[in-house]
């Protein structure tokens, strides 16, 4: 399994993890009118960034610890 792991992030999951990341860190880093409370701006914003590295590596530790696997072979 090694430091990467099992890929368990198929690839609608992928796509969806970095619209909804990029959104998120939007509106954590760059637009922070829409929240008013800085911290929890950057919280938004840190998860946004922790989807976006998932979908990159494609590999979700919370997949992992719950055991789903969106991963198709066929993909």
């Amino acid at each position: 399994m090694g430091l990467r792991g099992q890929a368990n992030v198929g690839r609608l999951d992928q796509i969806l993890r970095i619209g909804i990341g990029l959104v998120l860190v939007w509106i954590g880093f760059v637009d922070r009118s829409l929240i008013g409370e800085p911290v929890i701006a950057g919280a938004v914003g840190l998860f946004g960034l922790l989807n976006i590295l998932a979908a990159l590596v494609r590999v979700c530790p919370f997949y992992n610890l719950t055991g789903i696997n969106t991963n198709n072979t066929d993909d």
